[in-house]
């Protein structure tokens, strides 16, 4: 198979086009989600399986078309050397350096195919594209038309040269028109074909991917030591803290199980151990009321709440308690008259509570009698 070679240098802002059968668009099939680096690593592998091409032989450029840069899944490919003959020959100068085929005018939905005595350009569709020379050119269109069986081509425009007869024939079979005027795309719903106005420009082969990463890992490298520092002081910090906290582990399962001991010993002798601190709290409380219970004291609280019940059944408004360990619950009660403190008295008296009347006195605001009531449990004897 022959091929063509490239154009002169270009001047300022032109286009340095190359032969598109030494420039190849090859599809490949890249998973969702996965961009950047990996994404060129999971393409390599397909084109080192498929192929059997690596990097020191050919590079890979991503043709992002008219997708997002970082999901394209197509890619020119071509010999390592002859992209570096075609770099220098296009010096600082040129618009960008594409294959030919890119540079025909496109638009959804239909193929552009420029006939010549070198050989074939075509442009299928937005994202595919390839070039060959005359011998090749009805076995890459029908390889083209059957790999596009789902979704092929609304209309084919033919530029250039007049088309040759077996390609009417071709198309005839797939009932898909043929043009060799843009003027009849109207009709069939098509736009007018634009050139370079798809993303073309964004696959400029000037551009080298390895000198890139190149540049990027040079930049990189005086930090690696750096790193390195950094992340050895990490893995060290990381153990030591490790350990630490594992020492703290033993040391608090160590006490945890001291003062479970404990606990069993002397709070809980039975039943499982789930709250300590409640647990030993209901016991202490426990063991103080059967202390006081025996020694016959009784809780001021609880006296006073016992207290309480009777006054809520009295006609007594109290208006100060106090408590003092020698001399026990006092009350300062307003009661209606001296017979009501008496019965006072005598209904604390039967509910067990030993009531003493100190200082009983009419009430300075001229309502009834006030009382200074001194209260301990047990009967006994009531004061005057």
């Amino acid at each position: 198979m022959t091929t063509r070679a490239a154009h002169p240098a270009p001047a300022t802002d032109q286009l340095l086009l190359l032969p598109g059968a030494e420039v190849v668009m090859v599809p490949l099939d890249l998973p969702r989600g996965v961009s950047g680096a990996a994404r060129e690593q999971v393409a390599w592998r397909q084109l080192r399986d498929g192929l059997g091409l690596g990097p020191g032989q050919v590079e890979m450029h991503p043709y992002p078309g008219r997708g997002p840069a970082g999901d394209w899944s197509r890619a020119l490919v071509a010999d390592a050397a002859r992209i570096a003959e075609w770099r220098a020959r296009a010096g600082p100068g040129a618009k960008a350096m594409l294959p030919d085929y890119l540079a025909l005018p496109a638009t959804a939905g239909l193929w552009v195919l420029a006939f010549s005595e070198t050989g074939l350009r075509a442009r299928l569709d937005l994202d595919g594209g390839f070039s060959c020379d005359p011998a090749m050119a009805g076995l890459m269109l029908r390889r083209a038309l059957a790999q596009a069986e789902d979704s092929p081509p609304k209309a084919v425009l033919a530029l250039e040269a007049p088309p040759p007869d077996w390609l009417a024939d071709i198309l005839s079979a797939r009932d898909i028109p043929l043009l060799t005027d843009p003027g009849g795309l109207a009709a069939l719903g098509l736009a007018a074909p634009v050139a370079l106005g798809h993303g073309e420009l964004a696959a400029d082969l000037r551009a080298d991917p390895r000198a890139a990463r190149d540049r990027l890992r040079r930049r990189l490298l005086p930090w690696r030591w750096t790193a390195l520092a950094a992340l050895v002081a990490l893995a060290v910090w990381t153990t030591d803290q490790l350990a630490e906290i594992r020492r703290l582990e033993r040391e608090t399962a160590t006490l945890g199980a001291e003062l479970e001991t404990v606990v069993r010993t002397h709070f809980v002798a039975t039943g499982p151990i789930l709250d300590i601190r409640v647990q030993v709290s209901r016991a202490l409380a426990a063991r103080q009321a059967e202390a006081e219970a025996a020694s016959g004291r009784m809780s001021p609280l609880l006296l006073f709440g016992q207290v309480a019940d009777v006054l809520a059944r009295s006609e007594a408004r109290p208006d100060l308690v106090s408590y003092t360990a020698a001399e026990g619950l006092a009350i300062d009660l307003r009661l209606a008259d001296f017979a009501a403190a008496d019965r006072l008295a005598e209904t604390l008296e039967a509910a067990g509570i030993r009531a003493e009347l100190r200082d009983l006195r009419v009430s300075g605001e001229g309502e009834g009698v006030r009382v200074d009531l001194r209260l301990r449990p047990g009967t006994g004897e009531r004061g005057g």
